[in-house]
C-alpha cells in the first residue's frame, strides 16, 4: 500500500492538487471491519499555557457509494498536533466508505487533515483543513509539514474548526466529506469548481445524512423570479455560489459578482470585469444580460429575467 495520496489544498487563495505524503498518515495497513480514518489536530508556531488546538471527537460515521449508512466509531481526546486513529465498525465491512461524517464535543477542535485508509487499501483519501479555510469556515495557522506542492516545496495546510458548544464564533460541530472528491476524483473535483461542494458542515453533533456535492432542491417560483443586490461588503456572491448548502433567490454582491443560483455558477458584472461571459443589469426591464462574441462581434442577449429585485444596504 502507497501513503501516497492525493488531496485539495489551498496556494496562495487557489484550490489546488496536493500531494500527502508524510509517514504514517494512514495509520498502518488496512483494516478488513472497515475504514481506518485518523483525525490530525493542528500545531501552533508557539505552545503556550492553555494554548491548544486539540480537542475532543465525539463520533465518526461512514456511508457507503449509495449515501446508505455503514457504521459508526467512538471519538478520542486529541491534544495540540496528536491523532485520533479509529475504526468504523461496518455493518457491511466489505464496502467502501464513500462519504465520512466527523463530529466534535464541546471542547473545540482544529482539524489540520483526516484521511481515510479503506479496508482493502483502495480508494483511500484525505480531507486538508484548507477547505474549511477556502469555504468561509472559522480557521487557523499551523506549522506542521504534510505533503508537497507541485513545485516541491513544502505543504503546511491551516486547520478548521469544529465545537459543539458554538463557542469563539465556531458556527460547525461536524462535517462530512466527499472521500473520492479528494482522492481518485481530486481532478475532476478542481475542474468542476466543487472543492467546497463536496464538504457539508452542520452544527449538529449526529451523522449529517446529506450528499455533499449532491444536487440542490428545486427552488420554489418565487425564488427564480426574485433578484437580490447586496451592498453588505460580508456577502459575497462568491462565498454563497461556493457554498454547498447556500439556497434561494439570485444574488448579486458587492465583490461585483452575480451568483445563479439555479447552476451555482458565478459570473462578473461587466461594470467590474469586461470579459465575454460577463453579466450586465437592466433593472428598468428587469433583465439580466450576458456578454458573447459571436463572429468576432461582441453581442448581449437576456439571460435571466425577474419581476423583483430586491436591495440591501443601500
Amino acid at each position: 500500500m502507497s501513503n501516497i495520496v492525493n488531496t485539495i489544498g489551498v496556494v496562495s487563495g487557489v484550490f489546488t492538487i496536493i500531494t500527502f505524503f508524510k509517514d504514517g498518515i494512514f495509520g498502518g495497513p488496512p483494516d478488513p471491519a472497515g475504514a481506518t480514518v485518523r483525525i490530525k489536530a493542528g500545531v501552533p508556531e508557539l505552545l503556550n499555557e492553555g494554548d491548544s488546538l486539540g480537542g475532543s471527537i465525539d463520533k465518526i460515521y461512514a456511508f457507503g457509494t449509495d449515501n446508505k449508512y455503514l457504521g459508526q466509531s467512538d471519538g478520542c481526546d486529541i491534544g495540540t498536533g496528536g491523532l485520533c486513529t479509529r475504526t468504523v465498525d461496518q455493518t457491511s465491512p466489505g464496502k467502501h466508505s464513500r462519504y465520512i461524517s466527523v463530529s466534535n464535543n464541546a471542547d473545540a477542535t482544529c482539524i489540520s487533515w483526516i484521511s481515510v485508509l479503506q479496508h482493502d487499501g483502495l480508494n483511500n483519501g484525505a480531507w486538508s483543513g484548507d477547505i474549511g479555510y477556502g469555504c468561509g469556515q472559522a480557521w487557523y495557522n499551523s506549522i506542521e509539514r504534510a505533503g508537497e506542492k507541485s513545485d516541491g516545496s513544502a505543504y503546511i495546510p491551516k486547520c478548521t474548526w469544529l465545537d459543539a458548544d458554538y463557542t469563539n464564533g465556531i458556527a460547525n460541530a461536524a462535517l462530512k466529506f466527499d472521500v473520492f472528491a479528494y482522492s481518485n476524483l481530486v481532478g475532476d473535483t478542481i475542474n468542476s469548481n466543487a472543492a467546497c461542494a463536496s464538504t457539508i458542515f452542520d452544527s449538529t453533533t449526529g451523522p449529517i445524512p446529506g450528499i455533499p456535492g449532491g444536487r440542490i432542491a428545486n427552488r420554489p417560483l418565487w425564488m427564480t423570479e426574485q433578484l437580490i443586490i447586496s451592498n453588505f461588503t460580508s456577502q459575497t456572491a462568491d462565498q454563497l455560489c461556493n457554498s454547498a448548502k447556500s439556497w434561494g433567490p439570485d444574488f448579486i454582491g458587492p465583490d461585483g459578482k452575480f451568483c445563479d443560483m439555479s447552476s451555482k455558477t458565478l459570473a462578473p458584472l461587466c461594470a467590474m470585469e469586461d470579459i465575454d461571459g460577463c453579466v450586465e443589469m437592466d433593472e428598468g426591464e428587469g433583465t439580466l444580460k450576458k456578454r458573447m462574441n459571436v463572429a468576432r462581434r461582441s453581442t448581449s442577449a437576456v439571460h435571466k429575467s425577474y419581476k423583483k429585485i430586491d436591495k440591501w444596504g443601500q
